[in-house]
């Protein structure tokens, strides 16, 4: 009864070293690695797709966050040819991959600003990715919370006041 027990024992702390072997963390190298099933889990993997930038980019002319890039006519050049404008591509589709409907802090579009930077070094004029939403687009008016909180309320006070 004493090698059942010890074998038993044995026998689980080796499926457990087996289990904790195969668990796999977050991969900050290569996030399109990550499983994105939540919308956290994609902002993290966008996050860290930000974070692999090369030194060809500098300064103010990394990607981040935020969306806001700004090249000056005298600057594309450099910007254009030397890599930055590659390593950006770069991160945008490796953003796109794990967050297909990714937004800036701004609002922007990945696409709004990939668009913005592919035709500013086309045609080697300076950008900046400044991004204002059309205040009369129809998403505009759905993405507002308070339209389906109130309609939430009222059909609630009709159903406590007819019961």
């Amino acid at each position: 009864m004493e090698n059942r027990n010890r074998f038993l024992l044995c026998f689980s702390v080796g499926i457990l070293l087996l289990l904790l072997n195969l668990a796999n963390a977050e991969n900050r190298t290569e996030p399109r690695r990550n499983v994105n099933l939540s919308p956290f889990e994609k902002w993290r993997s966008a996050y860290f797709c930000m974070q692999n930038m090369t030194n060809s980019c500098t300064g103010k002319d990394i990607l981040t966050l935020s969306g806001w890039l700004s090249v000056v006519d005298s600057e594309i050049r450099d910007y254009c040819d030397k890599g930055c404008h590659a390593q950006t591509l770069v991160v945008m589709q490796c953003i796109q991959d794990v967050h297909r409907h990714f937004k800036f802090e701004t609002g922007a579009p990945l696409a709004f600003v990939k668009d913005t930077i592919v035709n500013a070094c086309s045609n080697y004029k300076g950008f900046n990715t400044t991004y204002k939403a059309d205040p009369n687009s129809a998403s505009s008016l759905y993405a507002t919370f308070y339209m389906p909180l109130l309609s939430t309320l009222i059909t609630m006070a009709l159903i406590a006041t007819f019961t």
